[in-house]
């Protein structure tokens, strides 16, 4: 008769307790499990016990322990975080940072590094930057694939989809103080030679996520976009395989390139002596009847930042289980998975989720853009090249002069209200000319839109007055003064969302008066500003559109004159702001 040994006496869920609690210390937090091969070595029946394939509940646990689990259980919904699925996805992550370590990842790789950072709570950026050395692989990897010749394939102009994906972690993984501390040689090298080239060539590159040619989703084969298509990639996430739009490289580049040239700046002491000449202030340059500019408002440009990335607090949770996983705690789920710093990159997610096919999209889909994200006051800018050098660049797709070509900054702000439509309303059709109207000229009808009021009760009704916009008639009735956390039923209602908005008298005083109207494409989240002079005698101001997207605070993307054709390049740049309030945008 074979003997039993001590070991196969105590019970296995007692076993699995054990083994979790030896490796979910939190001096073991960060890397591989440290002592699962060890407890493997202490008999036969233990090595056999928790084999990877015959208990995933204990890799699943030890997942939840390591890595961040709220943002995918807030998208997926539990039938996707399954014991097996989370165990599965624990040794993929496991040997991902060791590979990150040894600085040698394939494109699959980095799907995988994005989705843990846009998942990050706190546990993924831990284990990627402070075990994984993420900031030594970034930096080594684009090295290689910048210095790699035209034709390699992962060549860092040619290899759209990597290339994003490297860029996006460069943006996510950094805070201000990591940039303040950035070796100046890696810093300088990212301004003026990775990233430079991609901003003033930027057209090059997808800029949209579905095609700009259609305002509701666009039925196939009769599409245009004036830039490429993004790139779609198949990935395997939690054990199971689906495809995914690959995240805007220009977007990212921008951003990148934006906060490391803030922080060059705050070392740098401001020339005074080269505004001396300007009035100090909006008051001295009334006394003095001089329009324009003033040294405050030239300093204040000078000092604006954008929003960057922070890092989240790490808050380790040993228990066996965990409540958020329980069916018996709805509500205190419910509030730690809303209350999540992950939250944050929920948009950026499902755009990519939704996007790789604007076909499949639902009418029904809103999760990529937050109802009444764009109230407020903006400001930023946008750059510009030369207009001979653009048409260089856009002449020959494959030219890029030795010399750098020169990138001028220039003032943007502006401040944003949103006009609603909810169901049963029908919005209008979508203009030729980006004129925004209340009454739709085509179906010859009157469309009710609700102007956003964020901070009042829900439902409460404030009469609004009716506002002019230079060539249209705009007629906004009653509006609904809600809160910015809209309820399911009503965000699924909306059916569309009209912008407006100016420049401010103190900011127009100083760098024009403008007008703004445009829309929001509420299946990808995709924004369209259309910006005129005030004065409708300014022509010489010109009519530029703004098109961009929100990305974790920030309005980023492109503007273009709009004498050119639609579906043509046009002259074109980038441009970038934040809410001056800080209204968080999730």
């Amino acid at each position: 008769m074979e003997s039993v040994s001590i070991a196969e006496t105590v019970p296995m869920e007692l076993w699995e307790r054990i083994i979790y609690y030896a490796n979910a210390r939190e001096e073991a937090f960060l890397g591989p499990p440290r002592d699962i091969v060890n407890i493997c070595l202490v008999c036969r029946f233990l090595n056999s016990a928790i084999n990877f394939g015959d208990n995933p509940s204990l890799y699943a646990r030890l997942f939840r322990f390591k890595f961040d689990y709220r943002a995918p259980l807030r998208r997926f919904g539990r039938d996707w975080l399954t014991a097996r699925s989370m165990a599965l996805e624990f040794k993929k992550r496991i040997i991902l940072l060791k590979q990150v370590r040894r600085k040698e990842c394939s494109t699959q790789d980095l799907w995988t590094c994005y989705l843990m950072i846009l998942e990050n709570d706190g546990r993924n950026e831990r284990q990627l930057i402070e075990w994984a050395h993420l900031y030594g692989y970034l930096k080594h990897e684009t090295c290689v694939r910048y210095e790699a010749t035209l034709d390699s394939t992962i060549n860092w102009f040619k290899d759209t989809e990597a290339t994003s994906l490297l860029l996006w972690l460069w943006w996510m993984s950094f805070s201000r103080d990591d940039v303040r501390i950035e070796n100046s040689h890696v810093r300088d090298s990212l301004i003026y030679h990775l990233l430079h080239n991609l901003i003033v060539a930027s057209f090059r590159y997808p800029n949209v996520y579905g095609p700009e040619s259609h305002f509701k989703i666009p039925p196939a084969g009769c599409t245009w976009s004036s830039t490429p298509p993004t790139p779609v990639a198949r990935v395997n996430h939690f054990s199971k395989e689906f495809d995914l739009a690959t995240p805007l490289l220009s977007v990212a580049s921008f951003l990148i390139w934006t906060l490391r040239l803030e922080t060059i700046r705050e070392n740098i002491d401001f020339d005074l002596g080269a505004i001396s000449s300007l009035p100090l202030d909006r008051d001295d340059a009334m006394a003095r009847r001089i329009q324009g500019p003033t040294q405050t408002d030239v300093l204040r440009f000078h000092q604006n930042q954008i929003r960057a990335p922070t890092h989240c607090s790490l808050v380790l949770c040993t228990f066996f289980e965990e409540e958020i996983l329980t069916q018996e705690c709805e509500q205190s789920a419910e509030r730690l998975l809303l209350s999540s710093d992950s939250r944050r990159y929920d948009q950026d997610w499902y755009r990519s989720w939704t996007c790789f096919d604007s076909l499949s999209i639902t009418p029904s889909n809103h999760n990529a853009y937050v109802p009444g994200a764009l109230l407020g006051d903006w400001e930023g800018f946008f750059v510009q090249t030369s207009l001979e050098d653009h048409i260089a660049l856009v002449d020959d797709p494959n030219h890029m002069p030795l010399d750098p070509i020169s990138l001028y900054r220039h003032p943007l702000y502006f401040t944003l209200k949103e006009h609603h439509c909810f169901h049963p309303e029908v919005p209008i059709g979508p203009g030729t000319d980006l004129r925004v109207e209340v009454f739709d000229p085509v179906a010859q009808r009157n469309v009710r839109y609700q102007t956003f009021l964020p901070g009042g009760l829900e439902g409460t009704k404030e009469r609004l007055q009716s506002e002019k916009v230079p060539g249209t008639s705009r007629k906004l009735g009653n509006g609904y003064n809600y809160t910015n956390s809209f309820s399911l039923s009503k965000n699924e209602s909306l059916n569309d969302i009209l912008v407006t908005g100016k420049t401010s008298e103190e900011n127009g005083a100083a760098w024009g008066h403008y007008l703004f109207v445009g829309r929001v494409r509420l299946w990808d989240g995709f924004i369209v500003l259309l910006r005129t002079p005030r004065d409708p005698t300014r022509s010489n101001l010109g009519r530029w559109l703004f098109r961009g997207y929100l990305h974790d605070g920030n309005f980023v993307g492109h503007w273009r004159e709009t004498s050119t054709s639609p579906n043509l390049t046009g002259y074109r740049g980038e441009f970038v702001a934040h809410n001056r309030d800080g209204r968080n945008c999730m």
